[in-house]
Parts: C-alpha cells; structure tokens; sequence
C-alpha cells in the first residue's frame, strides 16, 4: 500500500499475484484487485468481466462448496492475470521523456 500511494501521478502500479483467494475466510480477489494493470491497453474491464464468468461457472460446476471453487478459480485465473500483467509492463515504456511526451498527449 505504501508503495502504491507513495508512486507519482504519472506512474503506473501493477499486482502480480500467486493465488487470488484464501479459503480460509472465504474470500476471493478479482478485477484490478488480483492483476491490475497499465490502463493503456484496455484490458482491465475484460479480465474483470472474464474473473465474474469464470466464478460463476466454478460455482454452478461445483454447487456453491467455496472449498472447491476458490482454488479452481485462482488455477483458472492466475496464469492469464500474470500473463496480462507481464504484457502491460513489456509494453509500458521507460523513457522519461516519451512518457512525458506521452502524459500531455502531444
């Protein structure tokens, strides 16, 4: 969190997770919250949408038993989650300048 807050305007922060839930409380992380990205290559409502499906599909598959859905979702989800947040840091630029140029749209 430190990190996050502490980074300037024009930075981009990413998540990197290994797994995307706990079932020890039951809880799940999906969206920006398990693989955020650099919003410049628009994936980020898709893998968002996609984390929802799959979710939903684990839960009908499995009927509703978090015990077997959580971990499949994050076998399901994680690789493609690190995938797209290794392709946004490939494709981030960084030059100082270019990013500059690039911040006032010029």
């Amino acid at each position: 969190a430190r990190q996050w807050v502490g980074q300037r305007w024009n930075r981009t922060g990413q998540v990197h997770c290994n797994f995307y839930h706990s079932t020890d409380i039951n809880v799940v992380i999906m969206g920006d919250a398990a693989h955020a990205t650099s919003p410049s290559i628009g994936m980020g409502m898709n893998t968002a949408l996609r984390d929802a499906q799959i979710f939903y599909e684990l839960l009908q598959q499995h009927k509703d038993d978090l015990q077997q859905v959580l971990p499949d979702f994050s076998l399901k989800r994680v690789k493609e989650g690190n995938s797209l947040t290794d392709l946004a840091m490939h494709l981030y630029c960084m030059d100082p300048k270019a990013q500059f140029i690039e911040t006032l749209h010029l």
